[in-house]
């Protein structure tokens, strides 16, 4: 399908390397995993900066969901997801370079 785009990453390709890396975090399951992290992590941030908007969702209290922003909710979990998934494999990266 796409032969036409050089996924060599030893030639320096940004693409190749960041494809590289994709596939082997989700041949260790580095991914599951961060997701766990993002939706613990993410749940105990939204209940931090948002309380009103988590419990009226939880409580289905309509005014009090309207204050809900859902863009900062979904970042909220996305930057603990994120950060995660990068600590792994920077950890997996150096350990192949220092044995």
């Amino acid at each position: 399908m796409c032969k036409w785009i050089d996924f060599n990453a030893a030639a320096g390709n940004g693409f190749g390397k960041l494809l590289r890396h994709h596939r082997t975090a989700i041949r260790l399951g580095i991914y599951r995993r961060s997701g766990k992290v993002a939706l613990v992590v993410g749940t105990l941030l939204n209940l931090i900066n948002h309380p009103q908007a988590v419990f009226g969702l939880l409580c289905l209290d309509y005014p009090a969901m309207q204050s809900l922003d859902v863009v900062k909710a979904l970042l909220t979990y996305s930057v603990p997801f994120l950060v995660a998934s990068y600590g792994a494999l920077t950890a997996i990266a150096h350990q192949r370079i220092d044995p």
